[in-house]
């Protein structure tokens, strides 16, 4: 649908939006399954096996990051491409699932409904009628934080974000508006922004998960390793340290 503006690493997620007569190669299930606790469950169970997961909450944050990274990402760099903010409803999309059961692709049954009069730096409908919905859900069913969920969506939008500041290709004065909402408490209209403060900033010296040097890292955890499935994400606050000084052997 908006293929040809995914470039570069973001090439990889040219293919999440997609209209329905695209005919996408798996069975698509309404959008509307990921707000239902009796049709969500399934598909994190299944997640959890394929990844040998039993932790509910460490299972539920490590799935919604694939949700999250895909949809949001590929409606940053379709939104700033166009211009024009998409318009969301859950009951108009379909999503499609991967073997884990991680949604890979968004299908807009009635073909992508753009809003003329708000321009792409607004993600008021994606954060209200795509992600809400679903943040709560998983909040109230896996008693894990809104927080956490709202964070995973906020990293991986930062990402992408420096992914298109990098590749020049947008024009510089939408890529501004983008980084202004995410240093504002509040978006334009008065609504909750999850986009704001992901990250904070480290002191000199720090070293990330991997042992190498950051300026800056999350600034919450997504609790992942409460199942011992998984370490502590590379760039988690609770990873971050200090080099051990070398000491001097006699």
């Amino acid at each position: 649908m908006f293929a040809d503006h995914f470039h570069d690493d973001l090439a990889l997620f040219s293919d999440v939006l997609l209209r329905a007569d695209a005919g996408p190669s798996k069975t698509a299930i309404p959008a509307r399954a990921l707000t239902d606790p009796a049709r969500l469950e399934p598909l994190l169970v299944q997640f959890g096996e394929q990844h040998e997961c039993t932790e509910p909450r460490a299972r539920a944050s490590q799935w919604s990051k694939y949700f999250f990274a895909r949809l949001g990402i590929a409606t940053l760099v379709a939104q700033l491409a166009t211009d024009q903010a998409l318009a969301f409803n859950l009951d108009d999309l379909h999503i499609v699932c991967d073997d884990d059961n991680t949604t890979s692709q968004f299908v807009f049954v009635q073909g992508a409904a753009l809003h003329p009069e708000r321009p792409g730096h607004d993600f008021s409908a994606l954060v209200d009628n795509a992600f809400a919905p679903v943040v709560t859900t998983l909040a109230q069913q896996y008693r894990l934080s809104t927080r956490v969920f709202w964070s995973n969506a906020g990293v991986y939008f930062d990402w992408a974000l420096g992914e298109l500041e990098r590749q020049q290709r947008i024009p510089p004065e939408r890529l501004a508006a983008v980084r202004a909402l995410m240093a504002c408490r509040q978006r334009p209209d008065g609504g909750f922004n999850p986009f704001h403060r992901i990250h904070k900033r480290c002191p000199p010296g720090t070293l990330d998960g991997n042992g190498e040097p950051v300026e800056q890292c999350r600034r919450l955890c997504c609790m992942r390793d409460l199942d011992s499935r998984w370490d502590l994400c590379s760039n988690c606050p609770r990873a971050m340290h200090r080099a051990e000084p070398d000491r001097a052997t006699g």
